[in-house]
Order: structure tokens, then sequence, then C-alpha cells
């Protein structure tokens, strides 16, 4: 636990800056994510720290294929989401949270991944915008020993957030849901600023960015809003951002609904595909797995 940073005081209540929930945080309680409590008429981070392990993985199955293409990442993750995605392939750590986890401190985390011989980080697993201290304390550090540093994100940053940690940022991958607030509540999820804050983080941060999308049938794979949504990634992020199309497995799903639907076929990524490509996109990559 330690004091968190990126609040501001709204009389007895709190006011927390890491995600577009804005949490308003009464005293005693804590925000959507639960990781980040009013303590005495100070915001603490519950998770500052605390990670759910490392591991190495090659930096495309973060996935970034036009960054650092070849390295292995030190990956790790801690617990708490501001989604509640019905879909979460990392339930156990992002809203479940049923992982143990490890203490560490910012200075050791980084020595450690320096010592093994690993060229970078990700902050990954879980959702890193909630954490922002800690993001902020080990990316800093990590930058001044020579490391470069990843962010793998739903995006729902803010502005603040940016302005505090996205100077240490050297690359993210986005998970773009769909393109409308109704295709991210059928997920559990938000849209709200998500597009505007990935281009604020490319054109002041100078941060590398590709693009995700899970595809789940029935859910995310109107063939409009993926042209509407692929036109907007060719236009503003540009068109040589990469585009990541995933398969959906019900069988790794949390929610019985979701677990009842069909997996994603090879056809519906080629027809999801094919729209990114006329909507400019230069590379698209899919996973059949």
């Amino acid at each position: 636990m330690k004091q968190a940073r990126l609040y501001r005081r709204q009389d007895r209540n709190l006011r927390c800056l890491a995600c577009q929930h804005y949490c308003r945080i009464s005293p005693g309680k804590t925000g959507f994510c639960g990781t980040r409590k009013n303590q005495s008429g100070r915001l603490s981070s519950l998770t500052y720290g605390q990670i759910t392990g490392i591991q190495a993985d090659p930096i495309e199955k973060k996935p970034l294929h036009r960054f650092r293409p070849g390295t292995t990442v030190a990956s790790f993750g801690s617990l708490g989401c501001n989604f509640r995605c019905k879909q979460c392939l990392n339930y156990a750590n992002s809203w479940g949270n049923t992982s143990p986890t490890v203490s560490v401190s910012p200075k050791n985390l980084v020595n450690q991944i320096k010592a093994s011989g690993f060229p970078g980080l990700a902050f990954t697993f879980n959702e890193p915008a909630i954490n922002p201290e800690f993001v902020h304390d080990t990316a800093k550090l990590a930058k001044q020993h020579g490391l470069f540093t990843v962010f793998v994100t739903n995006g729902f940053w803010t502005e603040e957030a940016l302005d505090y940690y996205g100077r240490f940022i050297d690359a993210a991958n986005i998970d773009f849901k769909g393109f409308s607030e109704k295709t991210y509540r059928k997920m559990g999820a938000f849209f709200k600023n998500i597009p505007e804050m990935a281009l604020l983080a490319l054109k002041k941060y100078k941060i590398h960015l590709e693009i995700t999308t899970l595809l789940i049938p029935t859910i995310n794979d109107n063939p409009a809003e993926i042209k509407k949504m692929t036109t907007w990634i060719a236009q503003n992020l540009g068109p040589k951002t990469p585009w990541h199309i995933s398969r959906y497995d019900p069988g790794l799903a949390p929610d019985p609904d979701f677990a009842k639907l069909p997996p994603t076929s090879p056809a519906l990524l080629e027809i999801a595909r094919n729209i990114g490509l006329k909507s400019g996109i230069k590379y698209i990559y899919t996973s059949n797995h």
C-alpha cells in the first residue's frame, strides 16, 4: 500500500484521475477498480508494487510486431481493472483478483530485469492504467537504466495520466473492442474517449501504437462498425499503425453467456482483415489461436 499521487481533493471526497471513470471516492471506500482507496482524506494505491510474477515473452506476443521485433520482454502485471469484460482471458488478475502476488519495489524490479538481460519491460496481464504511481516510478527508472517500456492497455487512460507517465512509455498496444459505447457495453466495458486518448499518446508523447481487436461473433463483428473503426485508425493514427485481429475462444470466457458464443471463424477474420485493408491500414495481423 502506498499513498497515491494522481488525484485531487473534493471536500472529504477524492477524485481519482487514473482513468476515465474519474471515480469520486468517499472516505473508507475504493474506486471502481477496487485498488484505490480513500483513507482519512488521502488516496492510497492498494496494489503499488504488487505483481503476480515476471515472465519472458517475445515482444510479438504483446502483441507488438513493429516495435523492437525479435526481442524478448520481461512481462509482469498486478491485480484489478477498470472494466468488467465478459470475455476477459485474464479474469483472475483483472477483476477476479484471485491470483497471488509478491511485493517488489520499482528499483528492485528494474534491477532484476536488467540483471536478467532483458532489453525492456511490459506492463501487462491486468490493466496498468489503474496503477499509475507504480507505472510512473518503474517506467521512469527503467528509462534511466536504458530499458524500453511497453504498456498493454484498454486505452482508458486520461489526459492527466498521460501527462504523468506518458513520456516514460515507448510503445503501447491498445485494445479497441469496437467503436461505439453500445458495443463496449455488451462486453461490460466503456468506450468514452479511448480514441482521443490514443491519438494524444501518439501525437504528444510519441508512443508507438499498435491496436488489437478480439473479434467476437455477434458482439463486435458488425462490418459497418469495423469499417468505421479501421477508417479512423488509418486516418488518425496513420495507415502504418498495425492492427491485430485475434480469434475468440468461448472456452476461456468467465461469463456463462459469452461461453455459449461460437468461436471466431477463419472466414470472419478474413472479412475483418479485408475491411481493414480497404480502409487503408497497411499492416494487419490475424491470429487463429
